[in-house]
């Protein structure tokens, strides 16, 4: 007995007769005639009553013809899903990404993604950058989103993904709050609180580069608290600190947020998906594709 043979008989069963079955099946009526004569001899029992009206199931017929056609359903669904796991349509894509960026575009991101590929399980982990990149390399996720530019991960593949305005967070009684931007050259003199956790030493690299000249050497406390934290800090006084523009949602810390400016305009700061290039899995290919910018 073999799948052809299912068919043979569910098509039959469906058609009440074999020359109505061969053509569903574009087969010759005799091959199917002969199959299903074939398998009743394997099993020692008749499937089908013949006459000049066609062929009619036997009782025992019936319950076999139902069995049979579970099966080719299940055979289907199988040939389907793994069809659909080799195209990038059903399968899961394991994720890492900065704790501090689990909000904003990124979170519309998961969630636009969620809902056009369902049958694609999204695993998330969240980790500093070295973890990250470990992470690529040993296979235990597929594609990281960091923050920074394409040549930041040579060894890697990478695909920029859009911006965000660096914002300063202030409290809410400094003076610069009243501006609706501020320039870099507003922030001499200032003391700025970065967290440890990424995306806190990007930032403050940028914040040196900015401010390098000896006369504008910035006051910098770096802290080993989360950027909820600092900004409860900066909203009691302690300092300010610049932030991701995802951040600027976190108003009832007592921090307002307004975008840093240069001579050029807004500053603003760029993220990278990053991913192994001897990737195989199908369905990261999908989610690229779903994060790259549109042209």
């Amino acid at each position: 007995m073999d799948f052809r043979h299912l068919r043979y008989v569910t098509a039959t069963a469906r058609n009440g007769s074999f020359s109505a079955a061969a053509l569903e099946l574009k087969v010759q009526q005799p091959i199917v005639s002969r199959r299903v004569r074939e398998l009743e001899e394997e099993l020692g029992t008749a499937l089908f009553d013949r006459s000049t009206a066609g062929a009619k199931l036997t009782p025992v017929g019936e319950s076999f013809s139902d069995m049979a056609g579970r099966i080719l359903d299940d055979l289907q669904r199988l040939s389907d899903r793994t069809r659909a796991a080799v195209q990038g349509r059903r399968g899961s894509v394991a994720l890492g990404f900065y704790k501090s960026l689990s909000s904003g575009s990124f979170r519309l991101i998961l969630r636009r993604f969620r809902e056009d590929h369902p049958d694609i399980d999204i695993d998330l982990l969240e980790a500093p950058f070295a973890e990250l990149m470990a992470d690529i390399q040993s296979g235990k996720i597929d594609v990281a989103i960091i923050l920074g530019e394409p040549d930041r991960c040579p060894a890697l593949n990478t695909m920029a993904i859009g911006t965000e305005h660096l914002m300063a967070a202030l409290p809410e009684d400094h003076p610069l709050a009243e501006h609706p931007f501020i320039y870099w050259s507003d922030l001499k003199g200032e003391r700025f609180l970065i967290s440890h956790q990424d995306p806190g030493p990007d930032i403050r690299n940028i914040l040196i580069a900015k401010l390098a000249a000896p006369s504008d050497e910035p006051v910098i406390v770096s802290l080993h608290v989360s950027r909820e934290s600092i900004l409860s800090l900066v909203g009691t006084g302690e300092g300010i600190s610049l932030q991701c523009e995802c951040a600027s949602g976190l108003t009832d810390l007592g921090a307002v947020f307004r975008p840093l400016h240069d001579g050029n305009g807004a500053t603003r700061i760029g993220y990278l998906a990053c991913w192994h290039p001897d990737n195989s899995n199908p369905a990261l290919e999908t989610f690229l594709e779903a994060l790259r910018p549109e042209t």
